[in-house]
């Protein structure tokens, strides 16, 4: 058998990343933008609730401090 392994001389190869696929990327950024969206959101659910606490805690401090009602 013979060999039919030649040496080609020409442009030098350069690795390259495989192509990704872009529509299935693009759909996960898409379902992790509104993933995010909703944890920001739920977070400021959050933050307005325990505020609203405290301010009505700190109101029944101070009704409790003072002897009288508001």
């Amino acid at each position: 058998m013979v060999n039919k392994v030649v040496e080609m001389n020409g442009k030098v190869r350069v690795d390259t990343q495989p192509p990704v696929s872009d529509f299935w990327f693009a759909q996960v950024d898409v379902r992790l933008g509104r993933i995010e969206f909703m944890v920001s959101r739920l977070e400021w659910q959050i933050w307005m609730i325990v505020c609203g606490c405290a301010g009505l805690l700190i109101f029944e401090i101070v009704k409790a401090l003072s002897g009288r009602t508001l």
